[in-house]
């Protein structure tokens, strides 16, 4: 349908990494783990971060991020349209 935008249901995402070892692909992200997991660089994940774009999916821990894996892949997909 043109103009409905797709939502991803927390269900979509369990499905997405049942059957994965918890060590393939941890709740707990780092940055790097984010990244690929994405399929994008470091650094534009860092973009990203600096943007806001990702907020809500992460905690700083001094100079560190940490992102759960669910909360990323449900602002990708479901979150609002990024402007450049």
């Amino acid at each position: 349908m043109p103009g409905r935008k797709p939502t991803l249901t927390p269900g979509d995402i369990a499905r997405a990494f049942a059957g994965e070892s918890p060590c393939d692909v941890p709740r707990i992200l780092t940055t790097r783990q984010a990244a690929a997991l994405c399929q994008v660089s470091v650094k534009t994940f860092y973009e990203w971060v600096a943007k806001g774009r990702l907020e809500g999916t992460f905690r700083r821990r001094g100079k560190h991020c940490l992102f759960w894996r669910d909360k990323v892949i449900d602002k990708l997909f479901n979150g609002g349209d990024w402007t450049p």
